[in-house]
């Protein structure tokens, strides 16, 4: 059997792309002839040669009805004639330097005429150029470069101008283009609004809005009302929304809906809660969304109208809220694929957003919930129970829980701290996650209430629910810190910032920490992580400067005061500390010049009132230093050390008769200062007042002698409850390890009563030891007389009587106290 041919009749019929029959196509050909390509002259050079190209009729070469070269295949075969070749028959040849028939060698020259651009061509040139400098404007405005914004607009409207007297020059004002006139005007008003520039900006809107030639007016009266608005004019911007809204098509809703949001915040600012609320009403009919419905619950809050309060409340809650759940993003149990999709788009900018977008939700909804919560009910309890339960039952159930601790908070910013405590306390037997919340913020609570015992009880707890809690470490390196145990505070500040490096309490506690414990350059990188995820924070500019003042680094310190005494001019604590730092240096003028400028912000604050005085006491000048320290004198009257430091600038300065009238007052309210007493019997001997003198250093004597007597008593007084304290240690039944340990604990109980107590009084380091004894012995004067030694009775005398009437205060005679 004869194979078949697998590929036969394939060639039969004649392919549309088969070429080599073209030329013995008299129809096709006929076609040809009709189009410019049939009917081009050959070129001079070759006249008289026959080309390939198609003319009026076939050529032919050869023999008839024999294909050329370039029609069949292969040229070596004898069959009469020359063969064609396309190349040189088209008049080209192989070198680079030949013309197609022309001799380079001949002196014949070939000339390109250069275009001519025509008038209309030259202005369109320039048009394409300023409209590229408008939008180089725009970009720059786009990027918050006002200035070069302003420039390039600016630029692009002269140039604008002069392409226009062109085209009148020109008789080519038909041809104008409008667009770009419009456009350059509109960037040029623009960048005026931007730069408040208002008046410039409303003269261009106005000659658009004027002219007919130019389209959509309705935007440009919304740009108009805008700039009244900027300037406050809150009627002129609704009348300008207004008519922008009659402008406008029906079919541009979007923008209409958003003309209606500027009308309703122009009423806000007006105070008409009304109006306002019927625009709102208007957009949250037609596309509810969370912000409109939240200024319409606050619109309906200005009005106390409680029940449209709970409605819009309710359709608030109705909103869906579009946004994936964590549990998208869990990993699949066996998809490999699927998770390492997951670790990509787990934190890509798309979650990120989303979880932005989480936030502003739930910030929303909280905030509408404190808002109302006391408002719709008649007590704060009841509303907000309300809420709770209506948002339990929405889609937005994950905020009950916090709700419930925000409730707990606001206990304890209203100072309710059972309520507060009792409603965090409910959360120990809910699920971990709550617990946890619930329990470092109790811990925070007690913290705040200075008992550290609770604080570390439930910080601990938080940590056993969930120890990778960052707020829960921070809290226990909270308790740790007000306990100088800075070590172990810094340890837990680390856990947290490990867990959570955005955590602002942990970075900031850490720097602090590691400023106690001396290590400063670890310090300052800590705030500067600080500074560069808060820059407007001016309280990290004042701790850097504060860590470089205790390197001694001043210039340091100075820049970086100076760079938060920018953001804040008359805060008086900064002023102070660049005083201080000049006053470091030796520049004591300078820092005079500082510390003055706080004065006149804050002029009660005693450390900068204590350094003008004595700063005029070492130049010299004492009776100015005495207006600074009788102001202190005034804000302190129970301290007697401002007393005295007056009744002293008045002896420097030789007022010797306002000393003594000072020294009298001081002694009269403060009898038992010695201080004061030997000033007195000082100033009588240099005035010549003998007797007075005798007088007060007899006082002087006695008063010696009461503190005398009245330490030895607190000294006999300690000695005989040791000795009563080793007495009872004899007898007591109990083993000695179990009483160290219960005295131990007692011990640590009292510190951390001592610790929260109100009762405890912070001492300035700064002060000098006269300073701390001067406020101990005017604190003495306010205790009553004690018998310290308990039944002991008082020494007898001989040459006084006993006194039938017991002492008890320090308010009489010290004469009747001591013996002679």
């Amino acid at each position: 059997m004869d194979d078949e041919d697998l590929y036969g009749g394939y060639n039969d019929d004649d392919s549309p792309f088969n070429t080599d029959n073209l030329t013995y196509d008299s129809q096709f050909q006929q076609a040809v002839a009709k189009t410019s390509a049939g009917r081009r002259p050959p070129p001079t050079s070759m006249r008289g040669l026959q080309t390939t190209g198609f003319n009026k009729q076939p050529v032919q070469i050869g023999k008839p009805g024999v294909p050329g070269t370039a029609m069949r295949r292969g040229t070596a075969s004898g069959t009469g004639g020359r063969p064609m070749t396309a190349v040189v028959g088209a008049g080209f040849n192989s070198s680079k330097n030949m013309v197609a028939g022309i001799d380079p060698s001949s002196s014949i020259t070939i000339t390109l005429e250069p275009k001519i651009e025509t008038e209309e061509e030259k202005i369109k040139n320039l048009e394409k150029n300023v409209s590229q400098l408008a939008e180089e404007s725009c970009f720059a405005a786009e990027d918050n470069d006002k200035l070069a914004a302003m420039e390039k607009a600016k630029e692009a409207y002269k140039k604008e101008r002069l392409i226009l007297k062109q085209r009148e020059e020109k008789n080519l004002t038909d041809q104008a283009n409008t667009e770009l006139t419009g456009f350059i005007l509109l960037n040029v008003a623009c960048q005026y609004a931007n730069a408040n520039n208002f008046a410039e900006s409303l003269n261009i809107y106005n000659i658009l809005t004027k002219n007919k030639i130019f389209q959509l007016t309705g935007r440009l009266k919304t740009n108009i009302g805008n700039i009244y608005y900027e300037q406050k004019q809150y009627l002129k911007a609704i009348k300008m929304y207004r008519m922008a809204l009659d402008q406008i098509p029906i079919t541009n809703q979007e923008l209409k809906l958003q003309i209606h949001r500027n009308i309703a915040l122009s009423f806000v600012k007006m105070g008409q809660f009304a109006d306002a609320a019927t625009n709102y009403e208007i957009i949250f009919k037609d596309r509810p969304d969370l912000k409109t419905g939240f200024n319409l619950l606050l619109c309906y809050y200005a009005l106390g109208d409680r029940n449209r309060m709970k409605q819009c409340f309710l359709e608030l809650l109705k909103i869906p809220m579009k946004i994936p759940d964590d549990d998208d993003y869990q990993a699949h149990p066996t998809d490999q694929q699927a998770n390492l999709v997951l670790e990509v788009t787990r934190d890509d900018k798309l979650r990120r957003y989303e979880r932005k977008k989480k936030r502003q939700i739930d910030h929303c909804i909280v905030t509408a919930v404190k808002l109302i919560a006391p408002a719709i009910e008649s007590d704060f309890a009841t509303g907000y129970e309300f809420c709770i339960e209506q948002v339990k039952l929405s889609e937005y159930k994950d905020l009950a829980h916090d709700l419930d601790i925000q409730k707990a908070i606001v206990y304890l910013k209203a100072k309710n701290f059972n309520m507060a405590i009792e409603t965090l306390k409910d959360f120990e037997k809910r699920d971990v996650k709550v617990a946890s919340s619930a329990a470092t913020n109790l811990s925070f609570l007690y913290f705040l209430e200075n008992d550290f015992q609770n604080a570390h009880k439930y910080a601990d707890l938080s940590l056993k629910a969930d120890k990778y809690n960052p707020a829960a470490l921070t809290n226990k390196g909270n308790c740790f810190f007000a306990e100088k145990e800075y070590e172990r505070a810094k340890h837990y500040y680390e856990d947290a910032l490990k867990i959570d490096a955005s955590c602002v309490e942990a970075l900031y506690n850490l720097g602090l920490a590691y400023g106690k414990i001396g290590l400063y350059e670890q310090a300052l990188d800590q705030f500067f992580k600080l500074h560069a995820m808060q820059r407007s924070n001016t309280q990290i500019y004042a701790k850097i400067a504060e860590i470089n003042s205790k390197k001694s680094d001043y210039d340091q310190a100075e820049n970086w005061y100076m760079q938060a005494l920018r953001a804040h001019p008359k805060d008086s604590e900064l002023l102070k500390c660049i005083g201080n730092i000049y006053d470091e240096q030796g520049d004591r003028s300078q820092a005079f010049q500082y510390y003055h400028d706080a004065y006149r912000f804050d002029p009660s604050n005693l450390q900068t009132i204590e350094w003008l005085g004595t700063y005029y006491i070492d130049s010299q000048y004492p009776e100015k230093a005495v207006e600074y320290f009788e102001k202190a004198a005034l804000g302190r009257p129970h301290q007697v050390k401002w007393h005295l430091m007056v009744a002293s600038c008045y002896r420097k300065s030789g007022n010797y008769a306002a000393a003594l009238e000072k020294y009298k007052q001081i002694h009269y309210r403060f009898p038992e200062n010695t201080e004061c007493i030997k000033f007195l019997v000082r100033i009588c001997s240099d005035l010549g007042y003998t007797q007075e003198a005798q007088d007060y250093a007899t006082k002087l004597k006695k008063a010696e002698k009461m503190i005398e007597v009245k330490q030895a008593r607190i000294s006999s007084s300690d000695k005989r409850k040791s000795i009563i304290k080793g007495r009872k240690s004899i007898f007591e039944d109990q083993d000695v390890p179990l009483l160290q340990h219960q005295e131990s604990k007692e011990s640590v109980t009292r510190m951390s009563s001592s610790r929260g107590g109100s009762g405890k009084k912070n001492i300035d380091l700064n002060t000098d030891d006269t300073t701390i004894l001067e406020n101990r012995d005017e604190e003495a004067q306010n205790v009553q007389h004690q018998d310290f030694l308990g039944h002991v009775p008082r020494p007898q005398t001989s040459k006084v009587r006993k006194n039938p009437n017991p002492v008890t205060t320090f308010d009489v005679d010290a004469a009747d106290l001591l013996p002679d």
